[in-house]
């Protein structure tokens, strides 16, 4: 009995002192991470700066370095289509061997390509101007017509489907542009500008082109 009491209360105090042991370990670490992570200055606050190099007599001074100038030619800034961030749609309509008019692309932008001359194209675009229900406010034997556009209204889906808030508006392309055609070989391409004569975005073009590629087509 005495034998076994007293190995009970030696592994006690061997318990004691392993738990006292790991309790120090763990407060070292917690203060040890508490000096790294705290807000120690930086090395370079204490730093002092050196007296200048002395030269002894009869030796030349180092030669400072000129600074080095990097000089850039000024950035042309985007303009037109290249405030686009997307690529084109259309830089070609599908089966364009088949049809008479199709979209295409080019530096300048997308155009509206008619397998016709530019006499003739001239003449199609008047009429079908006046008769698509735009307003013609100019017209030119060349082919460039002055014309406002408005874009009709979208038909009504029902209560529901007016009540989807998170579609997105319809662009509205309504307003003044102007056609203006360039001969290409044997055919005619057709671009599209504002009345002021400034270049159409992407999105317009190919909305009204569309528009006069299907009466062509």
């Amino acid at each position: 009995m005495t034998r076994t009491g007293l190995n009970l209360s030696d592994t006690k105090d061997m318990m004691n002192t392993l738990y006292r042991t790991v309790i120090a370990l763990t407060l070292t670490a917690v203060l040890a991470g508490c000096s790294l992570f705290g807000n120690n200055e930086p090395e370079y606050l204490a730093s002092v700066e050196s007296p200048p190099l002395q030269i002894p007599q009869g030796l030349d001074s180092p030669r400072s370095s000129s600074p080095v100038v990097i000089g850039q030619p000024k950035m042309r800034m985007p303009e037109g289509d290249e405030l686009e961030p997307m690529p084109p749609r259309v830089v070609s309509t599908a089966g364009k061997q088949d049809t008479n008019a199709y979209m295409a692309w080019s530096a300048e932008g997308a155009y509206l390509m008619v397998k016709d001359t530019p006499e003739s194209v001239a003449r199609r675009l008047r009429f079908v101007i006046e008769n698509s229900g735009m307003e013609m406010l100019k017209t030119d034997d060349s082919g460039s017509h002055k014309f406002h556009y408005t874009q009709p209204e979208p038909e009504s889906e029902g209560f529901f489907s007016n009540m989807a808030f998170w579609r997105e508006t319809a662009v509205n392309y309504s307003g003044t542009f102007m056609t203006s055609l360039r001969p290409d070989g044997e055919n005619t391409r057709v671009y599209l500008l504002f009345g002021t004569g400034e270049p159409v975005d992407t999105a317009g073009t190919e909305h009204i082109l569309g528009i006069f590629m299907e009466r062509l087509g």
